[in-house]
């Protein structure tokens, strides 16, 4: 078995996909900085929002794990149920 070496562009695109990761990283803990406790409840609400927006907008092509229309409910669903959970009520 024969492993060739990267050359230049290789590398390069390599080191981009790694930066890429990074910055997906580096958003997601920013806004957990920002918003702390309620990370999941903000971010959750922001995903349903823009996943609504993008879809009335017409927008097809999703670059989630998940495909329209189950993306935005799977979020909404958190969401709510975050909303459950911070709630003064008590929960039983």
């Amino acid at each position: 078995m024969s492993i060739k070496p990267q050359n230049e562009f290789d590398r390069a695109r390599q080191g981009e996909k790694f930066e890429g990761y990074a910055f997906t990283f580096c958003k997601a803990a920013f806004l957990v900085l920002i918003f702390q406790r309620y990370s999941l409840l903000a971010l959750s609400g922001l995903a349903t929002l823009f996943y609504l927006l993008a879809s009335w907008r017409g927008v097809t092509r999703w670059r989630c794990w998940a495909k329209p229309p189950y993306v935005t409910l799977f979020w909404a669903a958190i969401f709510l149920w975050q909303l459950w959970l911070l709630s003064p009520i008590p929960h039983r």
